[in-house]
């Protein structure tokens, strides 16, 4: 398969939109259009300076193979993983119908890009994928950004004047942002963060096995953190009635405290075993905001929670790796029952 250049490519599916379609992304939670006014990646101001020099500089037929052509000059060497021209002599590449069937595709791709910038989401997307895409063909962040090295010599000199001080700074901080999102996901597809949930397949593959090892003491645990929790802020056991005034030393005797150790252990247990589908995490995660903000529970007291799970989880023998994965998901668990100010 030839090497698709991830900086343009949106997606080949998308490759027959044209540049003035508005595009939009629908997800369970809501729909994001490109042309919807937020900020995105980029200021509106460099947005429409990007937009307009493109729209001039494609109705040039030359300028994609042009920027194809140039970029392989430059560096021979990324010629060989475009494996339907590997082979082609530099001075045949401009007819050579592989070659330009990768240039027009290029520029199929760069429209779409173009389009997105408006929308984080959509472009966050289309990052991750892209990333996740050309990892295991050896892409790396240098090439995009030689890649848009040329592209800017390459509008320079076919808009002449129009590419002034204005347009030279709006791709370049266009370039900047599409190369750095392209680079933190050149990586495998299960180290790609759901855009929604904010975890990787490995960060639950990890959460979800050393949980297992150690949920049948579960209770113990939660007693034991909340045991510490009250001792270290003696206030937070003023948020649950039922044993709001039992003197901290004879909580695990008391049969109300050790109902809600029970339902405590119970839900973390259904939150982990949910990480791996995201409607019931996401479903979970409402809830418990949901349920606690009638207390008004401040935020400080999950984070307490999350750091004296972490030490617990540590003692329990979870390793060093397991337990990057398990800050990632306590982190969205902690954000999505008590998001900050």
């Amino acid at each position: 398969m030839a090497f698709k250049l991830a900086f343009l490519l949106a997606v080949v599916a998308f490759a027959s939109v044209s540049a003035t379609t508005t595009t939009t992304v629908t997800t369970s939670v809501t729909t994001v259009s490109a042309d919807e006014g937020e900020e995105g990646i980029l200021s509106s101001h460099d947005r429409s300076v990007i937009r307009k020099t493109w729209d001039q500089a494609k109705r040039d037929s030359d300028v994609p193979p042009q920027i194809l052509f140039r970029f392989i000059k430059a560096h021979p060497e990324y010629q060989k993983m475009f494996t339907k021209f590997a082979s082609v002599p530099k001075n045949e590449l401009m007819t050579n119908g592989n070659f330009l069937a990768q240039a027009y595709t290029i520029l199929a791709g760069l429209n779409v890009v173009i389009q997105s910038l408006a929308s984080q989401e959509l472009m966050a997307s289309q990052l991750n994928a892209l990333g996740g895409a050309h990892q295991s063909r050896g892409a790396t962040p240098i090439m995009f950004e030689q890649f848009g090295a040329v592209l800017e010599e390459v509008l320079a000199e076919e808009l002449g004047s129009a590419f002034n001080a204005e347009a030279k700074s709006a791709w370049k901080n266009g370039l900047t942002a599409l190369v750095a999102g392209i680079s933190k996901t050149l990586k495998n597809p299960e180290d790609l963060a759901d855009p929604q949930t904010k975890l990787s397949a490995h960060q639950v593959r990890d959460v979800q096995r050393s949980w297992e090892n150690i949920r049948s003491g579960r209770n113990a645990m939660v007693s034991s953190i909340m045991i510490k929790l009250f001792k270290e802020t003696p206030r937070i056991q003023k948020y649950f009635a039922k044993f709001a005034s039992v003197p901290v030393g004879s909580l695990s005797g008391d049969a109300e405290y050790n109902k809600q150790v029970a339902l405590v252990a119970d839900r973390l247990d259904t939150i982990v075993s949910a990480t791996g589908d995201k409607l019931q995490l996401l479903g979970n995660i409402n809830y418990m905001r949901y349920t606690h903000a009638a207390r008004s529970i401040p935020r400080s007291a999950w984070e307490d929670f999350g750091h004296l799970l972490m030490e617990s989880l540590a003692a329990s023998g979870v390793s060093s790796h397991d337990m990057d994965s398990w800050k990632g998901a306590l982190d969205v668990l902690v954000n999505g029952i008590a998001p900050k100010n």
